[in-house]
């Protein structure tokens, strides 16, 4: 890794952020570096003037004919809606405001700057393409945020790049890193940091505060490739944005890029999937006239909506892979980690929903308990592990024992509960019985093949017409008393409450 250069100033601020300094003294050194025409810096410092006039903007901009000319055309242009000619620059900036005219401005006189014939490797056209994209973009990012710097977010997407103008001026072989770089343009950074010391998006700040811009869009110029975390300037994270939509339309894995753009609309701005999907919607309507005010080809209408389409698919497989991640977990939540049962949390929301129905629809409950017979003396004997084994296998078992309607759930360590719903004391009776003996009979066998013997004792109540229970509470601990009633009379049996049946 190349030394950096110590920090130099201008007008009070580090015009040379995280540059090596050998790279430092070649972009001094550099005659043919891109230039900001003046016309565009006095706009930008007219800006500042919160009180500015559009008469002042208009007398800036009308010493560039061929400007004065681009601002009217797009004026009078459909983007604009006006239903009369405008006629008067001041009609023109009147129109599209002061921050308006100055992103139009300032886009417009860098592209008629800055557009070459693409050389061998550095292809101009691409980059010009993906940067009004990523304008764009982040535009649409700023209106479906109500942002009240829209057309700065305009400026930052069209400007995050700029690096990549300067450095193809004063690093021999940019056009061909860029070209080896891969599809992507987080690989494009990752090889800059790797092979320069420093990324197009360091060197853009470094070139915009050399050209006196304002600080408020060489710090988001700075931020917007910082991928790994959210940013605090707001220009910065609207420019990241726009940077990941852009290569929905520009790499060639439309459903890989969509999904990390999605990501990141939530991490930056927590967009929700439908908001998302309205901010691609907005940036290919707008891509069309856009790129026909600035001259930019990026491709047709059918084009630009045909890859919409793509994103709009993979936003929908997003939105469907995490519902389903989704439910995954609230299955998971609800379960017991060992047995794959329901937990004792699912059961008492349950036991207590099915109680009030039962109750409301005159329809019996049986709640039966099961408790493993001696289980401390299997974990001792055997080791906890085959403890586990046995729990796993006796929830098999009872499983296997009822119905698929009834709710099995692990009430807690060698503690397991059956809801059996619709079910009388008769048909509750049979139940409890059939997963004692399935219990008893099953090939309980421990982790290293071994068997053991296994038995349960099985308590059981029923909530019916004639019973007493005031709530699920009740329920549930009159077939807990019922268990160990079974267990008192010698376990591996079933037993009733008689306490308050009817």
């Amino acid at each position: 890794m190349l030394p950096k250069a110590s920090t130099a100033e201008h007008h009070g601020v580090s015009i040379a952020p995280d540059i090596p300094a050998s790279l430092l003294t070649a972009l001094n050194s550099c005659r043919t570096l891109p230039s900001i025409p003046g016309v565009v810096l006095e706009v930008l410092d007219l800006s500042q003037d919160p009180d500015i006039g559009t008469a002042k903007v208009a007398k800036a901009i009308s010493r560039d004919p061929a400007l004065v000319a681009k601002i009217l055309k797009v004026a009078n242009s459909p983007w604009c809606g006006v239903r009369r000619d405008v006629t008067t620059l001041n009609q023109a900036v009147s129109l599209l405001g002061v921050n308006g005219t100055m992103s139009l401005a300032l886009s417009f006189s860098l592209i008629r700057g800055l557009q070459k014939a693409a050389d061998s490797h550095f292809d101009h056209q691409k980059y010009w393409r993906r940067s009004v994209i990523s304008a764009t973009a982040a535009q649409s990012i700023g209106m479906c945020l109500k942002s009240p710097n829209q057309d700065e977010c305009f400026l930052t997407g069209l400007l995050q790049d700029i690096g990549m103008l300067v450095m193809n001026e004063a690093v021999p072989r940019y056009g061909q890193l860029v070209a080896s770089s891969g599809a992507t343009h987080r690989t494009l950074i990752e090889t800059e940091r790797r092979e320069l010391g420093t990324d197009h998006a360091q060197v853009g700040t470094w070139f915009l505060k050399k050209c006196g811009l304002p600080a408020r869009l060489t710090e988001a110029v700075s931020e917007s490739h910082r991928k790994e975390r959210t940013s605090e300037n707001a220009l910065g994270r609207f420019a990241l944005l726009g940077s990941l939509i852009a290569e929905i339309w520009t790499c060639p894995n439309t459903a890989e890029a969509t999904k990390k753009a999605a990501e990141a609309a939530w991490k930056q701005f927590q967009l929700s999937s439908d908001q998302f999907s309205l901010v691609l919607a907005k940036t290919a309507a707008d891509l069309p006239q856009i790129t026909k005010n600035l001259d930019i080809p990026v491709g047709d209408e059918v084009f630009i909506n045909g890859l919409l389409d793509q994103a709009r698919e993979a936003v929908a497989e997003l939105n469907l892979r995490a519902l389903q991640e989704a439910r995954h977990f609230a299955v998971q939540a609800q379960c017991d980690a060992l047995t794959s049962l329901y937990n004792r949390t699912y059961l008492n929301q349950v036991l207590n929903d099915q109680f009030d129905v039962s109750r409301s629809m005159a329809q019996p409950l049986t709640v039966v308990f099961i408790d493993i017979d001696r289980f401390k003396d299997i974990n001792d004997s055997h080791g906890h592990s085959a403890g586990d084994a046995v729990l796993v296998s006796v929830s098999e078992a009872i499983k296997s024992a009822v119905r698929g309607q009834d709710t099995v759930a692990r009430f807690g360590g060698d503690e397991f509960v059956v809801l059996l719903t619709d079910t009388g004391e008769d048909t509750g009776a049979m139940i409890a019985e059939r997963i004692r003996q399935m219990v008893e009979n099953f090939p309980h066998l421990t982790g290293n093949g071994k068997k053991v013997d296994v038995t349960v004792s099985v308590g059981w109540a029923t909530l019916s017409s004639g019973s007493e229970y005031s709530n699920s509470t009740e329920l549930l601990g009159a077939a807990d008393r019922s268990l160990y009633a079974a267990k008192s009379h010698g376990r591996n049996r079933v037993a009733r409450d008689v306490s308050r049946a009817g």
